[in-house]
């Protein structure tokens, strides 16, 4: 019986380990999609600057 018990506690807490795993790699994505923004951003900028 606590065998059972302890398989399903295992699957959750593989579950909730993958979610925040694919949570973070969005997060990771979306932080380098703003950098890229911001890069050219300061490139315009630079141009701008310069003319």
């Amino acid at each position: 019986m606590g065998g059972i018990i302890m398989f399903i506690v295992y699957l959750l807490v593989g579950g909730l380990i993958i979610k925040v795993g694919v949570d973070n790699s969005k997060g990771t994505q979306y932080s380098k999609e703003i950098l890229k923004e911001l890069r050219e951003i300061k490139e315009l900028m630079m141009k701008d600057k310069n003319e």
